[in-house]
């Protein structure tokens, strides 16, 4: 049974099993979905590797022995040290060597990894990843495939759950090279409002409460949501925000596309050290990370995309994608015939790191750890810096992040003397102040002064329902900016952002 927040009716306190039963996964799907068979030569492979021993004159791989590679080494930090990335960053630090070998025991054989394989990914990265979910998600019947980072696995989910001319709910302002994935499946966007803490749960209710599927088309049945350090607002959703949007979803039947690449960048996290002395650091970072969509997810309706882009290198394109069976299923078949399994070498990487011959997962959650404290030392200077060479002339704000790597910084420009908030709407709804023009304006100051921002434009996802009261370009006044950068990043380029939004407003 799991206990749900308590604003919930007591007719809704159902058993969890009843619940899950009324679920039906079916008809989320989309059109393509549907009538996608499965690849049937990776059918027959997976049916080959239930009996041991089998002799397989089926396959188009080349043999093993004819690889051009027999080992793999890969320097990592020692993760014996007290604080590993200091002493990775600072070449102080012990290296250590983890290996993969095609003809000597190690966690996964290059013969493995570098042949064919199922869309899935090979069981023993999925088994380490699944392993990690529960220690730190504890997820109930939830299945692991890997992916081709975030990007891949969203577009696919995208083609999984979306027919041209349905909606689907996100944050007013986001990744826009995600939702823009979804536009030649002629997908619309439905934008919900967003405060400083994130996507507000009563303006998802409200949009669902007052759809209209005779004059809107069908009523949206997916969320597309960043929760953590969403991107670009670097907002973090609270726990009874996440409750609230979940018990939403579960009202609605609405299918949650938990987007969370920053999941593990949290900082101010107050870990407690007795708990890593006596229970090691995976027990003790579980205990203060944020929930998941995934953890409280008790009828399957939660597709959570993880990715190992921003905690060990974006170049490696490989994250996993956690579901309830039957999307994984119909995920995997999508694979199979598109882009295929993930690369072998990323697999055979993490399989040997988090395996018994390298950091383990315990180590891994350490190199976390450390990675957090690093990030949120930069997160302190950038916001030290702001506060003394942008914040004191009083033209520009910006909220603490609790996690990631953005600052969204605010552009106070009703001190503008050339902003207006009396301009006549061209069309019905549209925008009334002239912050797009100004905005515009500064940014391209800010170029020429050899300075990039990411404006709040390129995120914006307009609202087509004309029901959010004001124009989302009336609300573009932001910036995004990273502090992920050196020292000397951050210093030069708060300092220029000060100089020139001084001389934009005066």
């Amino acid at each position: 049974m799991v206990l749900l927040p308590s604003t919930i009716s007591a007719t809704s306190a159902v058993d969890v099993g009843l619940k899950r039963s009324r679920v039906d996964y079916s008809r989320h799907l989309s059109s393509e979905a549907r009538s996608r068979l499965p690849n049937p030569i990776k059918s027959i492979w997976k049916t080959a590797q239930v009996k041991a021993g089998t002799i397989n004159m089926g396959n188009g791989d080349p043999h093993h022995t004819l690889y051009p590679i027999c080992e793999v080494n890969f320097v990592v930090p020692s993760i014996d040290e007290h604080d590993p990335v200091q002493s990775w960053r600072s070449g102080t630090g012990e290296q250590n060597i983890i290996a993969s070998y095609k003809d000597d025991p190690c966690t996964l054989s290059l013969r493995t990894a570098f042949a064919y394989g199922a869309g899935a990914g090979l069981k023993e990265v999925r088994d380490a990843l699944a392993g990690l979910n529960d220690r730190i998600h504890s997820p109930p019947n939830h299945t692991v495939s890997l992916s081709l980072g975030n990007a891949d696995a969203l577009t696919k989910c995208f083609r999984l759950l979306g027919d041209p001319g349905d909606s689907f709910l996100c944050e007013e302002f986001t990744f826009s090279a995600m939702t823009n994935a979804a536009l030649p499946q002629s997908i619309e966007w439905v934008p919900i409002r967003m405060d400083n803490n994130g996507l507000v749960p009563s303006d998802l209710e409200r949009i669902l409460s007052n759809w209209n599927e005779a004059t809107q088309g069908k009523r949206p049945h997916v969320l597309y949501t960043i929760p953590c350090s969403q991107n670009p607002t670097g907002s973090t959703l609270s726990l009874e925000r996440r409750q609230q949007i979940y018990q939403i979803a579960h009202d609605w039947d609405i299918i949650i596309l938990e987007d969370d690449p920053y999941f593990f960048l949290q900082y101010d996290l107050g870990v407690n050290q007795s708990t890593i002395q006596q229970y090691g650091y995976t027990r003790a970072l579980a205990e203060v990370l944020p929930r998941s969509f995934l953890s409280m997810d008790y009828d399957g309706r939660v597709m959570r995309l993880d990715s190992f882009s921003k905690i060990i290198a974006p170049g490696m394109r490989l994250g996993w994608i956690t579901s309830n069976s039957f999307f994984a299923e119909k995920l995997d078949m999508l694979t199979d015939s598109s882009s295929q399994h993930p690369h072998g070498m990323g697999q055979a990487f993490i399989s040997e790191l988090l395996g018994g011959g390298g950091w383990g997962v315990d180590g891994f959650m350490k190199w976390i750890l450390s990675l957090c404290n690093e990030y949120q030392r930069r997160r302190d200077l950038f916001m030290d810096v702001f506060r003394q060479e942008v914040a004191v002339s009083g033209f520009a704000t910006a909220e603490v992040p609790q996690s990631g790597m953005f600052v969204w910084i605010k552009i106070n420009l009703e001190h503008h003397a050339r902003f207006s908030t009396s301009l006549t709407p061209t069309v019905p709804g549209g925008p009334t102040t002239n912050t797009a023009d100004l905005m515009d304006e500064l940014f391209r100051k800010l170029l020429n002064s050899g300075l990039v921002m990411m404006p709040a434009s390129t995120f914006a996802v307009a609202d087509r329902t004309g029901t959010m009261g004001s124009h989302i370009n009336d609300r573009v006044n932001f910036f995004r900016a990273t502090f992920v950068g050196t020292d000397a990043t951050i210093r030069d380029g708060l300092t220029i952002f000060g100089r020139t939004l001084e001389e934009f407003f005066l």
